[in-house]
Order: C-alpha cells, then structure tokens, then sequence
C-alpha cells in the first residue's frame, strides 16, 4: 500500500486537490449561504472518519494531509468549475493508477464518498448535484 512518501510534492498536492475541489465542486453545484456551512461540516466528518477507518493506507494518510484550501486556479464560477475539477480528478486516478494500482479503488471510493457527503448535507442531493457526481463517477470509471 502507498503513502505520502512515494509520491512527489506536487503529485500529493494533486490528491489534495482532488478531494478540496471535489467538495467545492458539489458545494457550487446548488449554492446556499448556510448549507456551505453544513457541506463543508459534513464532509469533513466524512474525511476524519476516512482517517480512522478506510483500509486504505494512502486514503488513511490522505485524510490526515487534506487542505481546505482548493486550488485557486479552479473558477469560483459554477459553470466553468465542473470541467476543471473532472480534469483534476482525473489527473489525480492517473497518479494513483501509475503509483499504487491496489489503492485505486478505495480513492476513487474516498473522492466519490466526499462528493455524496457533501451533497446531501443540505436537505438531501438535489438534481444538479446529482448531476455533478454523476460527472464525478464517469470521470473516475
């Protein structure tokens, strides 16, 4: 199983990412003042319990290692963010399918996991972030 260690600083701050902008992502994906509030609770319950729980090393170390802070490359504009983040997603599941093969499916599970986490945080998915982790799951295979 992979850790931090085997992979390089900015391949790391890619999985980072990956999981920062998933959670902004579906946060855009049906804004509300106060439901960023119980999106962002709520998908860190999700992480903190992936910290201590997930048979997966690398998701394990990942969890203790998320930023919050995305990438400020991504658009804070809904409609161009979607694209961004499937492409950093995807960059992600590569890294992870060319450095650790048998953790691909438990991060893939974690970032599909976070996204279902925060959508129905907030009164349930509605259907535009059904959507968007619809995009999510085709984007990770």
């Amino acid at each position: 199983m992979a850790t931090k260690a085997d992979f390089t600083e900015v391949e790391w701050q890619t999985l980072q990412w990956a999981v920062a902008d998933t959670m902004a992502y579906l946060s855009m994906a049906d804004p509300g003042f106060w439901d960023m509030f119980k999106e962002a609770n709520a998908a860190a319950h999700y992480i903190a319990a992936a910290k201590q729980t997930s048979e997966s090393a690398l998701v394990r170390e990942l969890s203790a290692d998320i930023k919050t802070k995305r990438d400020k490359a991504v658009s804070s504009n809904p409609t161009d963010v979607a694209g961004a983040v499937i492409d950093r997603v995807d960059e992600a599941v590569k890294i992870v399918a060319g450095k650790a093969p048998e953790d691909l499916d438990a991060f893939k599970g974690f970032i599909i996991g976070v996204a279902k986490a925060t959508a129905e945080a907030a009164e349930g998915t509605g259907p535009t972030e059904a959507a968007a982790i619809a995009k999510l799951e085709a984007a990770l295979g």
